[in-house]
């Protein structure tokens, strides 16, 4: 088995986490460090950077060794989302992504001073695999986005004709960066963001859905900012959440639950 490295100290919990997850993922493809270079987008040395918490990669990247590892894909991005909070924040060992993480199309593996462990040149194969990956990753990212478009315009569409009531909502998938509008409007004397009717769903930091949308928009309307209305419950919204149940005269945990979500929905 890997001996993976002890962890920069530098690291805080949410990087910590992430790193581990990326470990799990390795480990649960079987592949060792060349053969996970020579099917992702990035090289064996940035792998090992990624790994041992020096440096963050990029989402294309964990998204790949998620697939690779038979892992949640949602679940990493989201992973990778609150790290890289962190890390922009100064939590974070080093630089949000190494320079060769994403090589362009038809580019070599670093040889040389660039890469201190970098192999021997390589016959032209892999640039052009490389080459191939990137294309297929690019390709279906816009095949993503355009699903996107075609479920927001279709659930806009919805909800102007008054149909959001008789359809359920699309599934929720995380996407980094994405944030969401808030419909706030009152319903049968309750509070309402127009993402969950929920009144008792339980959240808690890395859960992703429409719940955590809901209640990051009611936590903004009422003054208490979870920073980005993505529908990541990140440790900026776990703060909301302690800010709102102290103010409410209850348990100060941060998590969401239905006492908090009486209150919230009030």
């Amino acid at each position: 088995m890997a001996q993976w490295k002890e962890l920069p100290d530098a690291l805080d919990e949410p990087g910590r986490q992430f790193v581990a997850e990326l470990r799990r993922l390795k480990s649960g493809s079987g592949l060792s460090l060349a053969a996970l270079a020579d099917r992702t987008s990035c090289s064996k040395s940035s792998w090992e950077r990624y790994l041992n918490g020096s440096y963050l990669p990029p989402a294309v990247v964990v998204e790949e060794l998620a697939r690779l590892g038979g892992g949640d894909v949602d679940r990493a991005l989201a992973l990778r989302s609150l790290a890289e909070d962190s890390w922009s924040a100064g939590g974070g060992a080093g630089s949000a992504v190494t320079p060769d993480a994403l090589p362009g199309p038809g580019d070599a593996e670093p040889v040389g001073p660039a890469d201190a462990d970098a192999a021997p040149a390589a016959p032209p194969r892999r640039p052009a695999r490389r080459t191939a990956l990137v294309a297929a990753t690019v390709a279906t990212l816009g095949t993503l986005a355009a699903a996107t478009v075609f479920l927001v315009s279709r659930e806009t569409s919805g909800a102007v004709n008054g149909d959001d009531r008789h359809g359920e909502k699309a599934a929720f998938v995380f996407e980094p960066g994405r944030t969401h509008a808030c419909d706030i409007h009152r319903e049968d004397g309750l509070l309402h963001a127009g993402h969950s009717d929920t009144r008792d769903a339980l959240l808690q930091q890395i859960s992703t859905s429409w719940d955590v949308v809901e209640a990051q928009c009611l936590l903004a309307h009422r003054g208490y900012s979870p920073g980005l209305v993505d529908g990541a419950y990140g440790a900026e919204t776990e703060k909301a959440v302690k800010r709102f149940q102290e103010a409410a005269g209850l348990v100060t945990d941060g998590h969401m639950g239905p006492h908090t979500w009486e209150a919230l929905r009030r």
